[in-house]
Order: C-alpha cells, then sequence, then structure tokens
C-alpha cells in the first residue's frame, strides 16, 4: 500500500507540476499576444492620424481658388467663348463615309459657323 499511495502522490505532483508550467507557458503568450494587440492598436491609431494629415493636405491641394490661381500663373488659357462651342452632330467624322449626305450637311453646318467667325473658319477646313 505504501508503494501505491508514493506512487499516487508522485503522479499528483507530477500533474501539479505539469499543469503549473502549462499555466506559466499559457501566460506568457496571453502577455506576449496583449503587447502585441497593443502595438497593433497604437500602429492603428498613428494610421488614422496620418490620413486625417493627409485628407487635410490633399484639401488644401485640391481647393479650387489654389488651383485657379495656379493656373493662372503657369497656363496662359482664356476664357473659353461661345462662339467656340459647336453642336456634337455638326462635327465631321472620319469613320463616317458611307453617310456621305449626312457628312455634307455637317460641313455645310460647321461652314455656316465658320462665315460668321474667322478665328474658327481658321480652325475648320471646309470645301
Amino acid at each position: 500500500m505504501n508503494g501505491t499511495k508514493t506512487a499516487k502522490l508522485g503522479l499528483c505532483m507530477t500533474l501539479v507540476c505539469l499543469v503549473a508550467f502549462g499555466t506559466f507557458i499559457l501566460k506568457n503568450q496571453v502577455q506576449a499576444l496583449e503587447k502585441e494587440l497593443s502595438r497593433i492598436n497604437t500602429d492603428i491609431q498613428n494610421d488614422i492620424k496620418s490620413i486625417h494629415v493627409l485628407k487635410a493636405e490633399w484639401s488644401h491641394l485640391n481647393s479650387p481658388s489654389r488651383l485657379r490661381k495656379l493656373a493662372e500663373k503657369h497656363i496662359s488659357l482664356n476664357p473659353v467663348k461661345a462662339e467656340q462651342i459647336i453642336n456634337y452632330s455638326a462635327l465631321p467624322f472620319e469613320y463616317e463615309n458611307f453617310d456621305s449626305n449626312r457628312r455634307m450637311i455637317a460641313q455645310k453646318n460647321i461652314g455656316n459657323f465658320a462665315e460668321k467667325n474667322k478665328n474658327l473658319k481658321i480652325l475648320v477646313n471646309v470645301q
């Protein structure tokens, strides 16, 4: 009987040591995961702050008044005049060879516009 009590006691002690060792390892793994979670949350917060800063910079860079000033400074464009705008159907398309009647009508329409505006006549070759 003495031998079985000793064996039981030894088995219980071994089991207690294994559970304690397992708990210790589990605790260390949980602490490592908590540190990683904390680092990831900090990275997320930093990224959110960076996104806010980038959005503010983007809003500033794309403000219409700033873009207008830059365009006036670096690009010498004049405002579009009403005479420069023609109807889409009046444009002669090269791929419309099969419909010569429509092409002639489009050229006639452009010719009428060109007669009214000398600058447009320079841009358009009408037969």
